[in-house]
C-alpha cells in the first residue's frame, strides 16, 4: 500500500496504545486541530474503547487533576480536554509546568494512557513535546492524520523533525495557492504515519461530555476566583483593541493570544479594523498599530501581553 493510502481504524489504533502498555511505554498523545473539529470527539472515541475508562474521574481540565491521576494510578488513563491549560508554554505556568514535566518523566513507569487535546502542537511546552509518542492532528471534522516522531535520527535533537516539516508545510500552501483544487498532501510530511476516520458522539454521549466538562471547569475556576470577577471583567477583544491602541501588542502576541482564545486570527484582524473605524480611524489598519516583532521586542513583551488577555485559570 503506497503511503498516502495508509488508513488507521479506530479499533487498530487503541490496539497499538494498549499494546504500548502491555509493553510497559509510556503512552504520551497530542492530539491538535481548530475548534470545534472534534479534537474531544476523537479522544472520547479513544478512551471509551477501553471498558476500564471512568470518564467522570479521568476526563480533566486542571493541571493538578493531571498531575494526581498520572503520579496514582498505573496502566491508567488521563484525558486531558483542555491541555492550554495544563501544557501550555505561558511564563506564568512555568512552575507548574516543571512539576508536570517530571511526574510525566518520572512516572513513565506507571504506564499511563495520557491524552493532551490543544489548538495548536506547538503551542504545547517544548519538554512535553519531546514526551509525545503520537500526535494526531484534525484535518477536518471526522477526519485526523497521525503523526509518529523519527526514532532513527542520531544528531537531530528534534524527533518531529520540525524544521524540515514546516519546508514541506510552505510547498504544500504554495501549491495550494496556486491551484484552490490542490489538497494538502500529508503524506509528504517525514513523521506522516497514516490518516484515521471517526464518527460523532451520540447525543448522550455528548451530554454526558458536556455536563462534565462544565462541572469540571466551574469547579476550576471557583477554586481560582475567576468566576467571582467574571461579570465584571473586561471582554476579550476589548483588552485587544486596548494594547493595539497603547502599542503593547505584536502579531505573534496577536496569534498567540487568539490560540489561547480559540478565536480565529484572521475574524479578529477584521474586528479590530472595524472597531478602528467605528473610533474614527478611518485610514488606519491594525498593521499600523502593531510593534515591530522581532525576537527581542516578543521575548520581552509577549509573556506579558499573553498573561494580560488570558487570566491564570491553573489550581
Amino acid at each position: 500500500m503506497s503511503s498516502n493510502k495508509i488508513v488507521w481504524s479506530l479499533k487498530e489504533l487503541t490496539a497499538v496504545l494498549r499494546q504500548r502498555q502491555l509493553n510497559k511505554f509510556d503512552c504520551n498523545i497530542g492530539v491538535s486541530g481548530a475548534r470545534g473539529n472534534g479534537k474531544s470527539t476523537i479522544l472520547f472515541k479513544i478512551f471509551n474503547s477501553f471498558k476500564e475508562f471512568d470518564q467522570h474521574k479521568q476526563q480533566v481540565y486542571a493541571q493538578k487533576e493531571v498531575i494526581d491521576l498520572l503520579a496514582r494510578n498505573m496502566f491508567g488513563f488521563c484525558w486531558d480536554d483542555e491541555a492550554i491549560n495544563s501544557g501550555y508554554k505561558r511564563n506564568f505556568q512555568q512552575a507548574g509546568q516543571k512539576v508536570l514535566v517530571q511526574i510525566i518523566t518520572n512516572y513513565r513507569d506507571n504506564y499511563n494512557i495520557y491524552a493532551s487535546a490543544l489548538p495548536f502542537f506547538y503551542s504545547l511546552d517544548k519538554d512535553l513535546r519531546e514526551l509525545i509518542f503520537m500526535h494526531i492532528h484534525i484535518i477536518e471534522r471526522g477526519l485526523a492524520v497521525i503523526l509518529l516522531p523519527l526514532t532513527d535520527q542520531i544528531h537531530s535533537q528534534d524527533p518531529w523533525d520540525t524544521a524540515n516539516n514546516i519546508k514541506i508545510e510552505q510547498k504544500e500552501y504554495q501549491r495550494m495557492k496556486k491551484n484552490p483544487d490542490n489538497k494538502f498532501r500529508y503524506y509528504k510530511l517525514s513523521t506522516f504515519a497514516g490518516y484515521i476516520y471517526f464518527g460523532d458522539m451520540t447525543e448522550k454521549q455528548r451530554e454526558i461530555y458536556d455536563k462534565i466538562k462544565k462541572e469540571k471547569r466551574n469547579r476550576n475556576f471557583e477554586k481560582s476566583g475567576v468566576l467571582n470577577s467574571a461579570a465584571e471583567s473586561i471582554p476579550w477583544k476589548v483588552k485587544v483593541y486596548k494594547l493595539l491602541l497603547e502599542g503593547k501588542l505584536t502579531k505573534n502576541g496577536l496569534i498567540q493570544s487568539c490560540l489561547l482564545e480559540g478565536e480565529k486570527y484572521t475574524n479578529i484582524i477584521s474586528s479590530l479594523n472595524q472597531m478602528l473605524k467605528d473610533n474614527g480611524e478611518l485610514h488606519k489598519t491594525v498593521g499600523d498599530f502593531l510593534i515591530r516583532d522581532d525576537k527581542d521586542v516578543i521575548h520581552s513583551r509577549d509573556k506579558g501581553v499573553i498573561n494580560d488577555l488570558v487570566p491564570d485559570i491553573s489550581p
